[in-house]
């Protein structure tokens, strides 16, 4: 501390980053140990959504507009196209599905992306993109061994691969986020 009771650049530095990693942390933990029951896991996973969402990141101005434009389209093809050949690959049959069911979904992946690929990807992403990639790849499959079982971890990895690649192709959560949402769907449908 400084004389005047403030902190330094530097401590001040450390307590944010010892803050990112701790929010980090708690989100991956909140994620793992949300409930079976339908409800209060949405409100686990939207609260953790909505920290990802106001947590700062980086954030470039986009000189690539355009550019983005069109790779935000082909990359959210790209990943809806993995999905849907994967789940018509599946022997799984899709659960039951309401409108109330199907809404829960979409708003659970939203949610999910927040904090995975814009905070957690937007957090890594200064140690460069395959380490962002990996990491928010890797956390995503971690929390959903709880409620999908270890057995799931290769299909969940894959999965947060393909939606990290999304969020390196397009600069951005949200095409990742639509991938998801229609994956989840896919599930029920």
């Amino acid at each position: 501390m400084t004389v005047d009771g403030h902190l330094t650049p530097i401590e001040e530095s450390r307590a944010a980053e010892a803050l990112v990693v701790f929010a980090a942390i708690a989100g991956c933990l909140a994620l793992a140990s949300r409930p079976m029951v339908t409800a209060p896991a949405l409100v686990i996973t939207v609260a953790v959504g909505v920290a990802g969402a106001l947590a700062p990141t980086p954030i470039k101005a986009d000189e690539n507009a355009g550019r983005r434009a069109v790779m935000w389209v082909a990359a959210c093809v790209l990943g809806i196209v993995a999905f849907a050949s994967i789940r018509i690959a599946s022997v799984v049959p899709p659960a039951p599905a309401s409108l109330r069911v199907a809404s829960m979904v979409v708003v659970a992946a939203v949610a999910e992306e927040l904090f995975f690929r814009r905070f957690l990807y937007g957090t890594l992403v200064r140690y460069g993109a395959g380490v962002a990639i990996a990491g928010s790849a890797f956390a995503f499959a971690l929390v959903h061994i709880p409620w999908y079982g270890v057995t799931s971890f290769p299909i969940d990895l894959a999965a947060g691969f393909v939606l990290s690649w999304q969020r390196w192709a397009t600069g951005s959560w949200t095409a990742s986020a639509a991938s998801h949402a229609a994956a989840n769907l896919m599930a029920i449908l």
